[in-house]
């Protein structure tokens, strides 16, 4: 993951988005704090409109009223957008937490694995030379020694070797204690690092349900702006208009405003299938010898998977995916799903900007970070090599690239060991 001192948070959330939210239903608003729905307004109906113009001061009155409306749905949709930001970076800070530790236990287990593999050969060779020292004869050199007349010299030289030898395999031992030692030292590390695991990891799920929450409050919120304020403009129009509105024109206005926003949204839709289907026509990623593919075409590595000295924040962190550049520019370039799956999450992902998280099931993710737009919701069913996005900067980015992932039950593993990149 590419970094710069500054982040960029991406525009509203989309309304095509909150259509697909509340197609699949609306989570209860209780489980958020500092947003409340809504749809606990007292919206004025038709009949409270004619009845306002009777007066010019109930009139106002009720202006009045319908602005505030208008100004409380704005507000509330941004306060639950606010809020959706806040919990999707609480979610990345704890996600980033749990990698990290992941991958400190991971290279904590490999050290002290290491350390004893280093202590069982030292104390082998330490055997063998002991070994070679009584078949040598090491126990009679004395006896030898002064026995040996003329042949004293030889002995000596015998003796000496012997004493070389004795203090090498004295050296093994030495460094088979202390290799020893370093493994119960890192063993207990490795222990506690592996404790905190647990912990950090419910912490990551739970930020991550949050998260989840406070996204699909944030497109209901938009969801309701935008119809109830159709109907709220239209009530304001025929108010502040000096000509009596009857029933069906009211009506016809309210038809009339819904038809032109369904039309936009169509339009936008439509737009967002034309770019995936040019993209996918102008040749998508081939597949691997696993089955799956790169979710960038013609893509050349910029950063690998592992630990790294973070730039910004100056400590040390895991980067827990491959970041992928392409020729001639990343900038708006289609972004491909690596295999076929759901899609658990779409929308503003802390420092990944906007960002899909796909489930290929078996709990098995993939993750792509930093678009610059999304061409799939939650819950959406994906073919592998589709168009999920269009590469960007978001986030903590220095530059356009795609940030890729691959988790198992949550737990960062290496790309590379799914995609030949």
């Amino acid at each position: 993951m590419q970094t710069r001192t500054t982040t960029e948070r991406p525009h509203p959330l989309s309304r095509f988005f909150a259509g697909l939210a509340l197609a699949a239903g609306i989570v209860a608003v209780d489980v958020l704090r500092g947003v409340e729905p809504a749809s606990a307004a007292d919206y004025p109906s038709w009949e409270d409109v004619i009845a306002a113009r009777t007066s010019e001061s109930t009139k106002q009155a009720e202006v009045e009223r319908i602005q505030g409306l208008i100004a409380q749905l704005e507000s509330e949709a941004q306060a639950a957008q606010e809020l959706a930001m806040q919990k999707a970076d609480e979610y990345s800070l704890a996600q980033e937490a749990y990698d990290t530790a992941v991958y400190r236990a991971d290279e904590l287990a490999r050290q002290t694995d290491e350390a004893r593999v280093r202590a069982e050969e030292s104390n082998k060779q330490a055997g063998l030379l002991i070994t070679q020292f009584t078949r040598a004869g090491g126990a009679d050199l004395t006896l030898n020694l002064i026995v040996a007349g003329e042949a004293t010299d030889d002995l000596l030289y015998q003796l000496g070797a012997m004493s070389q030898l004795t203090q090498k395999t004295g050296a093994l031992y030495e460094q088979a204690t202390q290799d020893r030692n370093t493994a119960d030292a890192l063993g207990a590390q490795a222990l506690v690092a592996e404790a905190e695991l647990e912990g950090l990891k419910l912490a990551a799920a739970a930020a991550l349900e949050q998260a989840n929450q406070a996204q699909q409050q944030a497109e209901a919120a938009l969801a309701e702006q935008s119809a109830q304020g159709i109907v709220l403009e239209q009530q304001l129009a025929a108010l502040t208009s000096a000509t009596a509105k009857t029933v069906a024109e009211y009506e016809a206005g309210v038809e009339e405003r819904r038809k032109a926003e369904e039309a936009r949204l169509a339009a936008e839709a439509a737009a967002r299938a034309a770019a995936a289907a040019e993209a996918a026509a102008s040749g998508r990623p081939g597949p691997s010898v696993s089955g799956w593919s790169s979710p960038l075409a013609n893509h050349v590595v910029s950063d690998e998977f592992g630990q790294r000295f973070h730039p910004i924040a100056l400590v040390w962190r895991l980067h827990a995916g491959i970041d992928l550049v392409a020729g001639g520019g990343t900038c708006g370039k289609p972004v491909y799903s690596a295999a076929a799956g759901t899609v658990t999450q779409a929308g503003y992902n802390g420092g990944l900007g906007y960002s899909v998280t796909i489930s290929h099931g078996g709990g098995l993710t993939t993750v792509y970070g930093h678009n610059s737009s999304l061409n799939v919701g939650r819950g959406q069913a994906v073919g592998g090599g589709e168009v999920i996005a269009f590469a960007g900067t978001t986030g903590t980015s220095t530059g356009c690239h795609v940030h890729f992932e691959t988790r198992v039950d949550g737990s960062p593993e290496n790309p590379r060991n799914y995609v030949a990149f």
